[in-house]
């Protein structure tokens, strides 16, 4: 607001400056002032940064930071500081190995990954400890199986599963952040094991793995598995998601590895790249022919025909109606039916001499 000040006389005294000088920089103090380090935020989550979630995949990290490149750039009017953090924070999370050091350990784990100038194998020896995969402290492995119908594996498509695995919260190291806004929803994480020396004698001391609490914080949060489903892939095909298993401090996040397992049809088993299926027909189409259509797993009619005598459990072969082949789409299998030939459970006399006159 404005600050009034009224003179008495001609000539203020050294005091009454003084004085003035006082009220004026209490009267500034609560003035206001906006800068780029708090629009910023030093320990922002570059998620938050670009508005996505943790699951987003590259083309939505791309399109969000394009659209925030173009409100905020200093050109543009934009804050230079927020446009810069745009920038790095697009720069980790479109990189596959940054973003994968980036949910494990933060900002500061991809810091001391990239000043690293062994450039290890994996992107965690940098702060991890190890050349290749020696002396990394890998955890395990995780298995899960996903069912998938017939009809994605024959045509193809892109589905997806949610897992829930436990995370390391990142920027919440020591119980100095714990009570932070970020960290409130974390708990404990499991105890570290660290290398710990230990003077066994005067003069000799030893190293000693030894179990301490963690000063992280951790939580169990859902993450969304999105895999392709190739044309003819066979049951038990493995997609592999680096990184993606629970996380400990301390530690390399072992991989989640999904087995596709293929659901029952109610109307074709698969064996290799063959379909097979049984028909029912009557006694006289199994004697005169028939005509039947099938519904192929794309939606298609397929074509049965028999002009000729049709033996019981005799098989049709519908060839390259099968299965498309793995890695060949353009090459399939062929589709067996198996005839079932349905007989009258009796016969009156009328018939049975007919049946009788006719194969004399």
């Amino acid at each position: 607001g404005k600050i009034l000040v009224q003179r008495k006389g001609s000539i203020m005294g050294r005091s009454s400056i003084a004085m003035l000088a006082s009220v004026l920089l209490v009267a500034l103090a609560w003035i206001p002032v906006t800068h780029s380090s708090a629009l910023v935020g030093k320990d922002r989550d570059f998620y938050e940064v670009l508005g996505v979630s943790q699951n987003a995949d590259n083309a939505e990290i791309k399109k969000a930071f394009r659209k925030l490149s173009i409100k905020n750039h200093p050109d543009k009017g934009g804050d230079k500081a927020v446009f810069q953090q745009i920038q790095r924070a697009y720069e980790v999370l479109s990189n596959e190995e940054t973003r994968m050091v980036y949910d494990h350990a933060g900002a500061e784990g991809v810091d001391q990954h990239e000043k690293s100038q062994n450039q290890p194998a994996s992107p965690f020896d940098a702060f991890f400890g190890g050349g290749g995969n020696r002396g990394v402290n890998r955890g395990p492995d995780a298995r899960v199986d996903m069912q998938v119908s017939l009809e994605d594996m024959y045509n193809g498509n892109e589905v997806a599963m949610s897992i829930k695995r436990r995370t390391v919260c990142r920027n919440c190291k020591g119980r100095g952040q714990w009570k932070l806004e970020h960290c409130r929803d974390c708990g404990e994480c499991p105890p570290e094991i660290k290398m710990v020396q230990q003077q066994v004698a005067p003069g000799f001391v030893v190293q000693q793995q030894q179990q301490v609490a963690s000063e992280h914080r951790c939580k169990n949060e859902p993450k969304e598995l999105k895999m392709t489903v190739e044309k003819g892939a066979p049951d038990g095909t493995e997609v592999r998601f680096k990184g993606a298993s629970e996380q400990s401090p301390g530690q390399v996040p072992g991989d989640v590895i999904v087995s596709l397992k293929q659901k029952e049809n109610s109307t074709f088993k698969r064996k290799g790249k063959d379909l097979h299926m049984t028909m029912d027909i009557s006694l006289k189409e199994a004697l005169t022919g028939f005509t039947r259509t099938v519904k192929q797993l794309d939606g298609r009619d397929v074509e049965i025909q028999e002009t000729g005598v049709t033996g019981p459990y005799s098989t049709i072969t519908k060839k390259g109606e099968g299965m498309p082949v793995h890695g060949v789409p353009s090459e399939t299998g062929n589709l067996k039916i198996q005839m079932k030939v349905k007989f009258p459970k009796t016969l009156t006399p009328e018939q049975a001499k007919t049946i009788n006159e006719m194969f004399a």
